[in-house]
């Protein structure tokens, strides 16, 4: 596995973690509705990992599509 596949699976895991932990968010408050500045503060930094997450991601599939498409190895 080269180093762009390894960072490109690495962003992938992170981002199917997010998108989990989102979704588990989402079905607590679903079910039940929480309040509270820790339900808030939990809410934006599951926010925010998602964002980033998803960030890394396309930017690592824009990379590597840009390499494939250039020829570079």
């Amino acid at each position: 596995m080269t180093i762009e596949a390894y960072r490109m699976a690495r962003a992938a895991a992170w981002l199917k973690a997010a998108f989990t932990v989102a979704v588990g968010m989402n079905l607590v408050e679903a079910l039940w509705d929480p309040s509270g500045l820790v339900w808030t503060a939990a809410r934006l930094a599951a926010g925010a990992l998602f964002t980033v997450a998803l960030v890394a991601y396309l930017a690592l599939g824009l990379l590597r599509w840009r390499r494939t498409r250039s020829g570079r190895p």
